[in-house]
Order: C-alpha cells, then sequence, then structure tokens
C-alpha cells in the first residue's frame, strides 16, 4: 500500500504537519496577546492604586485619546464579582475616596495573580482582550506605548540597534549592549546622551531592574552632584509635576518618572518603592509623606530586613510617632535575636514614644492659646506641664554606655526647657537654651534655628542677618506658592 500510494501518504503528512503548525502557531499568538493583556492589566492597576491621586500630565490639543483609563475600567467592572472575596480595607480609597474596584486590590497581591491569568487568557475577558489588541494596533495605550511598540522604543536619539533584535528574541541582549553604552557615556561624562539610552534600555528589557534603579541614581545625584539649589525667583512652575522647579529639581523628578515607569512594569520588586521612597522622596526632595508611601509599598511585597526600618524613620520624621513606635516594636518581636533589632529597636521606640508626650503638650498649649476661659486655658498649660514631664522622663532614660545622654535625647531636654521658659515669656533665656541645643544636638539644628526665628519674630527681637535671608526666602517661596495656585486654579476653570 505504501509503495503504491507514496505521494498521497507524503501529502496527507505534510497536510497534518501544516495543520498543527497553525494550531501551534494560534496557541502560541493567543498566549503572547494575552500575556501583553495581563501585564497591561498589572500596569494599569498599579497605577491606579498608587499614582491616582498624583498630577497628569495634560493632553496636548489634537492629540489621539488615549484608552487606557475606560477600557480598564470595562474589565474591572467584568471580573468584580470574580473577586468578592478580596477584602477592601477603610484606606482602599482611589482619588475621589470611593472604594477601589477588587480588581486593583487583587494585582496588589501576588498570591491573586494565577486567577488574574486565567481570566485573561480565557473566555470571560475575550471582548476587552480584542479591544486591547485593537486600541494597541493604534497607538490608543500610552500606558504600553514604549513597550510593545518598535517604533516608540526607536523613536528616542541614540537607539541605534537593529529591529530585528525584538523580533527574534535578543531584546534582553541589545538591553545589555545599550547599557554597556550608557555606562561608557557615565565615565565619559557625557550625562546628556545617556538619558535617552537608558529609556531605550528599559524599552527593550522592561524587566531589567538595575536598569532602572542605576539609572535613577544617575538622574538623581550624578547629575545634580555639582548643581547648586535652584532660588525661589529663578524657579519656574512644572505643570506636569505640580510643583515649582529650577533644572537641578528637574533631574530629581525625571528619576522618579524613570521609577515609575518601573514600577508599573514590575510592580512586585520592592527595590524599585524603595529607590523612589527613600533615595528620592527622603534624601533628596525631604517630602517625608511620599517616602512613607513609597516605603510602605516596598514592605507590603517581597523585601529584605532593612526596608521597615527606613520606614520607621520616615514616619518619625513625618510625625507619624504613633506608626513609628508600633512599627519598631513589631520589629523587634519578628527579630528577638538579632543583635542590630536589640540595640535599634528600643532606642528608636523611646524616641518616638518621648516625641508622642511632646506633641500632645503641643496640642495642649494650642488649646489653651485658644481657649477664651482663662479657667480652662490654665488646666490645659498644666496638663501640658504634665507632658512634658512624661517626656523628660522617656529622654532621661536614654543614656550611653558612658552614663552621658543620649545626643538626641539631650537635645530634646534642652528644647522642652526652652518651650517652658517662652511660656513664661523668658524670651531671651529660651534663645540661649536654644543656640547651646543645636550645636550640641545636630538632629535638633534645623528645628532649634526655626524655632529661635519664630521666637525672635514674635517678641520683636532683632534677627541676624542669616536669619533675615531666611524669612525673605520663605516670604518669596510663599509668594510663588500662592502665584502658581492662582494660576492653577485659572488653568482648571478655563478647561
Amino acid at each position: 500500500m505504501m509503495k503504491r500510494y507514496p505521494n498521497i501518504l507524503f501529502a496527507l503528512l505534510f497536510a497534518a504537519t501544516v495543520a498543527l503548525g497553525t494550531l501551534q502557531g494560534v496557541k502560541v499568538r493567543h498566549l503572547r496577546e494575552s500575556e501583553m493583556f495581563y501585564r497591561w492589566i498589572l500596569a494599569q492597576a498599579t497605577q491606579f492604586r498608587i499614582f491616582s491621586g498624583e498630577p497628569e500630565e495634560p493632553i496636548e490639543p489634537g492629540a489621539k485619546k488615549m484608552m487606557d483609563r475606560e477600557l480598564f475600567g470595562s474589565v474591572a467592572d467584568a471580573v468584580e464579582p470574580v473577586f468578592e472575596d478580596v477584602p477592601v480595607k477603610a484606606d482602599d480609597l482611589d482619588s475621589q475616596g470611593k472604594p477601589m474596584k477588587r480588581l486593583v486590590l487583587a494585582a496588589s497581591d501576588g498570591a491573586q495573580d494565577a486567577r488574574i491569568w486565567a481570566l485573561v487568557h480565557g473566555n470571560s475577558l475575550a471582548t476587552q482582550r480584542q479591544e486591547f489588541l485593537g486600541y494597541l494596533g493604534e497607538g490608543r495605550l500610552i500606558s504600553v506605548a514604549s513597550r510593545f511598540d518598535p517604533k516608540a522604543v526607536y523613536g528616542s536619539q541614540g537607539a541605534d540597534i537593529s529591529l530585528g533584535n525584538i523580533f527574534f528574541g535578543f531584546r534582553q541582549l541589545a538591553a545589555n549592549f545599550v547599557w554597556l553604552q550608557v555606562d561608557k557615556y557615565w565615565h565619559q561624562g557625557y550625562m546628556h546622551r545617556m538619558i535617552p539610552l537608558m529609556n531605550t534600555c528599559v524599552a527593550l528589557d522592561p524587566n531589567f531592574i538595575d536598569a532602572y534603579l542605576i539609572g535613577a541614581w544617575h538622574l538623581a545625584y550624578n547629575a545634580t552632584a555639582k548643581m547648586p539649589d535652584t532660588p525661589e525667583p529663578l524657579k519656574k512652575y512644572n505643570t506636569k509635576f505640580g510643583v515649582r522647579m529650577g533644572e537641578k529639581e528637574l533631574y530629581y523628578y525625571m528619576a522618579i518618572d524613570f521609577l515609575k515607569d518601573g514600577i508599573l512594569k514590575n510592580p512586585r520588586d520592592f527595590r524599585l518603592y524603595f529607590d523612589l521612597g527613600f533615595g528620592i522622596y527622603d534624601l533628596k526632595l525631604k517630602d517625608y509623606a511620599k517616602a512613607v508611601k513609597y516605603l510602605s509599598l516596598a514592605v507590603h511585597q517581597r523585601h529584605e530586613r532593612w526596608v521597615p526600618r527606613q520606614l520607621y524613620i520616615c514616619m518619625e520624621l513625618n510625625g507619624q510617632y504613633e506608626d513609628a513606635r508600633a512599627g519598631w516594636e513589631d520589629y523587634l518581636a519578628r527579630y528577638p535575636d538579632n543583635e542590630l533589632a536589640k540595640t535599634t529597636a528600643p532606642r528608636f521606640i523611646k524616641r518616638n514614644e518621648g516625641m508622642i508626650w511632646e506633641k500632645m503638650a503641643e496640642h495642649a498649649i494650642e488649646q489653651a492659646q485658644a481657649a477664651e476661659n482663662p479657667d480652662q486655658a490654665e488646666a490645659l498649660r498644666a496638663q501640658a506641664k504634665g507632658y512634658w514631664a512624661e517626656a523628660k522622663k522617656v529622654w532621661e532614660s536614654m543614656a550611653e554606655p558612658n552614663g552621658e545622654l543620649d545626643s538626641f535625647a539631650m537635645g530634646r531636654v534642652m528644647r522642652l526647657k526652652a518651650m517652658e521658659l517662652i511660656e513664661e515669656k523668658r524670651y531671651l533665656e529660651a534663645i540661649a537654651i536654644l543656640e547651646n541645643a543645636r550645636w550640641k544636638s545636630s538632629p535638633l539644628f534645623e528645628e532649634a534655628s526655626n524655632t529661635i526665628m519664630d521666637i525672635k519674630i514674635k517678641a520683636n527681637i532683632p534677627l541676624s542677618t542669616s536669619e533675615r535671608k531666611e524669612v525673605f526666602r520663605r516670604e518669596e517661596a510663599e509668594k510663588y506658592r500662592l502665584k502658581d495656585e492662582g494660576g492653577k486654579m485659572k488653568d482648571e476653570a478655563n478647561r
């Protein structure tokens, strides 16, 4: 039989092979399309959960309408019943104060990834998946343009890698070669040439975490190392970021954007959240509220032991003393045998306990100053003195091994004495103590200096030259802040 009809058997075998190949090609294409859709959903969920309350870049006139938000809303509504077992906490609110969609919350939990993938890969979201592919082809999904559109990848100057690298699966190899060029430009001091190549590198390989981390470090630290802070009159209001800035500050926000792009594409990697919160918002911008926000997100991912320590320190700097104390107590309970935890945590627990008493005292003083009843005001001042006494007990318990007070605690004790003198209107004595305190306790320097200026202004005591300059800088900053807010309100009214 086989000898008599070899051509027919060959034809049948060839047809079966072609059919099998076609079927396999359809499966591979479906997997690829599902993966793109899945990653886009994770990116959009991260966008809604983390960045929804931050200023959006204005849309230029005549630009295409981007469909990310509407499409994600459709996806989230479709799967809301599927994730009804995902708890919605009291603080799980969007920028408008409404409870977040359960898909947004599920996407923040790595344990839910398999369920999300099953929905994306199956028939439940077939309609939305096709809409996604259509919008993707039309260039109407801003969150994926730099990642899935080869033209967008090579639209930047300095991208001289063959397009074939993408289609033959060599994107990561190409990204490595691009990064070598970035490193070469860094050593040559060509920062302006590095930036487009850094963007190209992460567009080629969106999971190249080190490229995001090192790139942001180059922008926020190396590029600004020799730049002076921009004087307030020379700053300009940036509508994209919603702040006034000069050339130096712009590099900080470029680094922020770079790390946020990394977070959107790698929402499970704690290092991106950590560098954004600690490296930029804490160390560079002194924006402790934002630092706490991103360090808290870092802690919610799989992280190293040192991450929560920086979170609790930033909580203290942000005035969240109760949260910081609770964090350090939990840290000590989780690592009771760790030498660093045993020596560091108790000290910070006491620091925050003392600051809680001080905060209570200051609140009582504010109430006393606002009270119309003299007896009530006197009772509140007595209450404040009681709180100060409790704070002093905490500070005096913080002794070094040689018996001397911890330098932080020493400064706080001296500040407490100054606050009591201020209440007694003994301003010159209070200033003298604070002058001494700010040099003996470096952590108190800025706070003590500001308090001295406030006392002098209140008591009509002449300011020093440096203090007059600082007051002028404050007034300038406030003037421009009010001007920018007025212009922003006007722009919003005209839209």
